[in-house]
């Protein structure tokens, strides 16, 4: 005899949707990795024994929450991404950057989530699908509608954590337009870039520094565990020594892993030195490649995990926040461009910027979004930036030259 399920009474459901809210504010506030069901169920209002009445423990309350309500949310950003990629006009393009302006609690905590679930073996069975679904389209794209459209909600999803963490929502109105502008752009107008070899990308190896050999132990234990579970004494172990010695370096464990963020942030990219030739002919494409390489994948775990504990911790927030603004705030010393230039410079810095990071992370949850054809989103967008963002870039690129050069 078939079974029927049972309908849950109205205070029921309630209440249901009373955990969901609050569980949605506790990962914003603390991280996923601090949910609790008391505090949960304190926050909704509810008693000790109701909460758990419903959920066994965190896991089952994250796999309903994604069930329910985060899905959606993150089906909604990519169909928004995928309609903008597949139609681009004014109206499409601007309601993806809706989701920017209007991103709401749900919003933030679905690309939370997203992003921290490899970690949770019972919520990623429930979230893989959709990577396999959506980000990891192995079918024939010759106009590139998916290339774009997935790159699109790479750069979508680091805007909506970014907009929350550090108030990014200044340049959405330069940004929307650069979009369209990218999108209006046939990929078949430009030339395919092959990726050259990204050995020079890796994370060498650690010297005899005990500093160094932190480092490189904080890039592996913090991109595996997340933040909060990589504890000083696992990263002591990797490193091969004790505890005490970390301490008599760094008073915390916020500073080893800020020091750590600093030193991988320093890439080779991420150097004036090298950002003046972001603009030449397969230089984005070629970073596009080498943020979605694995052999960089120590550093795409590190540097998404480090993000999102900005979210709970002020410290690393600005910390972060800092280093992501430190080679926008180095165009500040070009004397011979004028304000407009440093602003459009400082706009085109953050916008490429934004989009390695979201491939890197993209690419981290679903390892196989690394065989998109990047050319397809990047050359356009190169372009665009050339033509509406930065016209006298040969001007700019001249003076940050013989500013590098009369600083060495």
């Amino acid at each position: 005899m078939p079974t029927t399920q049972r309908t849950r009474s109205a205070r029921a459901l309630a209440n249901d949707d009373a955990i969901r809210k609050a569980a949605i504010e506790s990962i914003l506030q603390n991280g996923v990795d601090r949910l609790s069901l008391r505090d949960i169920g304190h926050q909704a209002g509810l008693t000790h024994g109701a909460t758990y009445a419903r959920y066994e423990d965190v896991d089952e309350l994250l796999v309903d929450l994604w069930n329910s309500t985060l899905a959606q949310r993150s089906l909604a950003m990519f169909e928004l991404s995928h309609a903008a990629a597949r139609t681009p006009n004014a109206e499409t393009v601007g309601a993806m950057f809706a989701v920017l302006r209007d991103a709401t609690a749900a919003d933030v905590a679905a690309v939370h989530v997203l992003l921290v679930s490899r970690r949770f073996p019972i919520l990623h069975e429930e979230v893989e699908p959709f990577f396999h679904q959506y980000l990891e389209c192995g079918e024939p794209d010759p106009d590139g509608t998916y290339a774009r459209a997935q790159t699109l909600f790479a750069m979508l999803i680091v805007r909506v954590i970014g907009g929350r963490q550090f108030d990014w929502s200044n340049d959405d109105v330069k940004l929307e337009q650069l979009i369209l502008s990218t999108l209006e752009m046939k990929p078949t107008v430009t030339a395919r870039i092959e990726p050259r070899g990204l050995d020079d990308r890796i994370i060498p190896e650690p010297n005899e520094s005990l500093k160094s050999q932190l480092a490189y132990a904080t890039f592996g234990v913090v991109g595996k565990s997340g933040y909060i579970r990589a504890t000083i004494t696992r990263i002591a172990r990797r490193a091969a020594c004790s505890p005490g010695a970390i301490y008599k370096l760094y008073p915390s464990k916020e500073d080893l892993v800020i020091a750590s963020f600093r030193d991988i942030m320093r890439a080779r990219w991420l150097r004036a030195t090298n950002f003046v030739d972001i603009l030449e002919e397969g230089s984005i494409a070629q970073l596009l490649y080498a943020s979605a390489s694995v052999q960089n994948e120590v550093r795409q775990n590190f540097t998404m995990e480090t993000i999102l504990a900005s979210t709970h911790s002020d410290k690393i927030r600005l910390a972060v926040g800092g280093q992501l603004r430190e080679l926008e705030d180095a165009v500040r010393t070009l004397e011979e461009l004028g304000d407009d230039e440093i602003e459009s410079l400082r706009f085109m810095i953050r916008s490429v910027t934004n989009l390695a990071i979201g491939v890197s992370w993209m690419t981290t949850i679903a390892p196989g979004s690394r065989d998109i054809d990047f050319n397809q989103f990047a050359e356009p967008f190169r372009l665009a930036i050339l033509r509406d963002v930065l016209p006298n870039w040969i001007h700019i690129s001249e003076q940050i030259r013989a500013a590098v050069k009369s600083a060495t």
